[in-house]
């Protein structure tokens, strides 16, 4: 097995469940409303509904395929940009509140949390066009968090874990995902990190995509399966 595959065995096997998962989880279903009419903007009625039925099935049966990938930050070199769209870069700081509560806008299920983890270490790495947020790099320097799984492992040190990536949907398709990465490659190179990892569900193809794109390696798929109360984790490495 690669050094690469080591690292990420220790980070993510024999990972026990959160509860604090559980209960984020409780708290996204209180944004039910909010969902509903962010899916309508971007998936329209026919996807939509499709989501809400898998959503409601999901407390009874519940199957997930999460894809995690990892890069060597050493070896990684940010490429020069056209300047097609000219965006600022900032770290958000506690006091940031109007950029805080856009970031937050922007992914429901960090809702009244952004704040709180700035301050307690984590980076929020915000793209500006004017006062506009439009886009933002949510990173962990102490634990990795696998929502969309309920697990969590303290990181290693010298390692970062990429909590949530986004960008708004006038600016997709400019360039702006990659540029956030290599910014926040260069910030966490500046702090002794040396590995950022991260992960997206199996399907998201946009998003896996765009970790290709900048040099990020798949390592292993997550299977996760609840049944009711009963939940199974299975761990698959990546075969390329």
């Amino acid at each position: 097995m690669a050094r690469d595959d080591k690292s990420a065995a220790v980070i993510l096997k024999g990972i026990p469940e959160d509860k604090r998962l559980l209960d984020t989880a409780s708290l996204r279903s209180s944004g039910m409303a909010h969902k509903l009419q962010r899916n309508l903007e971007d998936y329209g009625w026919h996807i939509t509904i499709k989501k809400t039925l898998a959503y409601l099935v999901r407390w009874i049966y519940f199957r997930q395929v999460y894809r995690v990938y990892g890069i060597k930050l050493d070896t990684i070199k940010e490429p020069k940009y056209s300047d097609n769209h000219k965006f600022t870069f900032k770290l958000l700081t506690p006091q940031n509140l109007d950029m805080i509560a856009q970031v937050e806008n922007t992914a429901e299920w960090l809702r009244g949390q952004v704040k709180e983890r700035i301050a307690a270490g984590q980076l929020c790495l915000v793209a500006l066009d004017g006062e506009k947020v439009a886009g933002f790099n949510l990173i962990n320097l102490e634990q990795a968090s696998l929502i969309l799984v309920n697990r969590t492992k303290k990181l290693r040190a010298g390692s970062a874990w990429s909590e949530h990536i986004a960008v708004q949907k006038e600016f997709r398709k400019s360039g702006l995902g990659a540029q956030l990465r290599y910014r926040i490659f260069d910030v966490l190179k500046s702090r002794g990190i040396h590995r950022l990892y991260g992960g997206t569900l199996r399907s998201n193809t946009a998003s896996l995509n765009l970790t290709r794109s900048v040099g990020f390696r798949e390592i292993c798929d997550i299977h996760y399966r609840k049944f009711l109360s009963f939940k199974i984790w299975e761990f698959k490495r990546v075969r390329k």
